[in-house]
């Protein structure tokens, strides 16, 4: 199983986990409500999900607040990734 690093970034105070998958980068607001950016994220890790196996984990995990919640965030987006993709083979998308 490929893993994928992410990291949490901070730009104008405005916090992002930051996904380097191959050539794409994905970012995920953290401290602002944009469900616009956040589904597009997710249909960016979808359409991963089709190439293979992997797992989303922090580069390095800080004290401070926002690396806490990325980790647990990213902890439960690796659950829901094994989970779309068990049922896209059940299915046959993959």
């Amino acid at each position: 199983m490929e893993t994928i690093k992410a990291t949490v970034e901070n730009l104008d105070d405005k916090y992002f986990i930051k996904i380097k998958a191959g050539d794409e980068e994905i970012s995920i607001p953290m401290s602002e409500d944009k469900p616009n950016e956040v589904k597009s994220a997710f249909n960016k890790i979808i359409t991963r999900i089709k190439v293979g196996e992997f797992q989303i984990k922090l580069d390095e995990v800080r004290d401070d607040l926002f690396s806490q919640v990325a980790n647990e965030y990213l902890t439960q987006m690796n659950r829901e990734i094994k989970e779309v993709r068990g049922e896209m083979k059940q299915y046959g998308l993959v």
